[in-house]
């Protein structure tokens, strides 16, 4: 791949996390990654302790991937060896996601999220707390 200029006249952006990738420019190759247990609990007290990504077979289990593509023969010819970009704007980017001003060979990304809601309500009556 031919690598190339970014002319960026403006950009803002608001919020990026969790395995997020924000990138200006060409690239061969980006594997953004991650693995998250959101909890969402009412109630006075948090165990953190209490969790972890092996009780959980989402962030064990080997996914099936998809084959590598085959050969392709090409040829890019840009004419302008400059990307120009006016203006950008993004709120946010989460969990394994990528912002990118260029172009990728291969994007490899992966994201695992468990979201967990422990209500009120429902630990009273699986406890038999009143």
């Amino acid at each position: 791949m031919n690598k190339r200029l970014v002319k960026l006249d403006d950009i803002k952006i608001i919020d990026v996390v969790y395995g997020t990738s924000f990138i200006i420019g060409d690239s061969h190759r980006a594997t953004p990654f991650a693995r998250v247990i959101a909890i969402q609990k009412e109630g006075a007290r948090f165990d953190e302790e209490a969790y972890s990504y092996e009780q959980f077979p989402l962030f064990t289990r080997q996914f099936k991937r998809l084959p590598p593509p085959g050969a392709v023969n090409d040829i890019h010819y840009h004419h302008n060896p400059t990307i120009n970009v006016g203006r950008v704007r993004v709120n946010g980017a989460s969990t394994s996601s990528m912002i990118q001003i260029g172009s990728l060979d291969e994007l490899d990304a992966d994201a695992r999220v468990k979201h967990i809601r422990i209500l009120q309500d429902e630990q009273e009556e699986n406890t038999g707390i009143d």
